[in-house]
């Protein structure tokens, strides 16, 4: 890997959905997806995290209606060993050593953990931000936010200097990537302007979701977050069921990002590795990396 960037996949608990809801066919049986957490260690920035998974806090908002709907529909189970502290612990890293973390977007499943890292700087979108601050309560336990995962300072992020908005993503993935075959539609920004590291906006499934690039040795590695919840729905062209569809903040817009991303499928295979926040398929191959813990 370039500039001696390494990546680390871990698993920091998971949920369960029937079969079908992710891809038609697969029918009721529960099927479990695990909550995607990436660690990335780059030579000047330190450590940094693309989102944290679930957290004992979790259970903590959901206890009490309307919240404990949240639960009931969307199930999670996290063992004492797979929280993300930890398995941090087990790679002897402090949740203080953390500079740095990304959160995709700000479904429970991706921000539970963030109140383990008050030390890092945070990236986010605006619109996810806007969102957890501004809708109201059942609005949000509908598109699958728990605000209780926040902290007030986090929420009033112009007393946070620790939380970064990103809106501006000024590059065109195809050139990122260093395609001939013109402009893919996804737009990207380079996080800390050294070419190794690149933000991507993929709208759609939530409020300001964003995925991140990661330049490795042999290719890239696209950490999707929920762009797409399995690899299927890339490589065979399967969409989910459309009772998932009902937590996308814009259907139209998931469908739109789900387009760009099948065709940059198609355009760089070898050369980049997709990574869904969700996809045990995925995950499993890159054990063989030695990427997952």
């Amino acid at each position: 890997m370039p500039s001696g960037i390494s990546v680390r996949l871990l698993e920091v608990g998971h949920c369960v959905h029937p079969g079908f809801m992710v891809r038609p066919g697969l029918g009721w049986a529960p099927r479990a997806f695990p909550a995607g957490v990436a660690l990335i260690n780059h030579p000047q920035h330190g450590y940094i995290l693309f989102d944290t998974g679930y957290h004992q806090r979790f259970m903590q908002c959901t206890q009490h209606f309307p919240e404990r709907v949240y639960a009931l529909v969307t199930p999670c189970s996290l063992a004492e060993t797979e929280t993300l502290v930890s398995q941090l612990a087990h790679l002897t890293i402090k949740p203080e050593d953390i500079s740095h973390v990304v959160l995709s977007h700000f479904h429970a499943d991706h921000i539970a953990g963030i109140c383990e890292f008050k030390q890092a700087k945070i990236y986010c979108h605006p619109d996810a931000h806007h969102f957890m601050t501004y809708a109201n309560r059942f609005q949000r336990i509908r598109k699958g936010y728990l605000q209780g995962l926040l902290s007030p300072q986090q929420l009033s992020y112009a007393e946070d200097l620790s939380l970064t908005l990103i809106n501006h993503f000024p590059l065109d993935l195809a050139n990122v990537l260093g395609l001939t075959t013109g402009p893919l539609g996804l737009s990207a920004y380079d996080l800390f302007s050294d070419n190794t590291l690149y933000l991507v906006s993929l709208p759609g499934h939530a409020a300001g979701q964003m995925g991140l690039l990661v330049r490795l040795a042999e290719g890239f590695l696209f950490l999707l977050a929920d762009a797409c919840w399995l690899i299927d729905n890339l490589r065979d062209g399967v969409n989910q069921h459309w009772l998932a569809n009902i937590v996308c903040d814009n259907r139209q817009a998931y469908q739109d990002t789900l387009h760009k991303l099948r065709i940059c499928y198609e355009q760089t295979k070898g050369e980049v590795i997709f990574l869904p926040s969700h996809c045990q398929e995925t995950l499993n191959q890159l054990k063989q990396r030695g990427w997952v813990s």
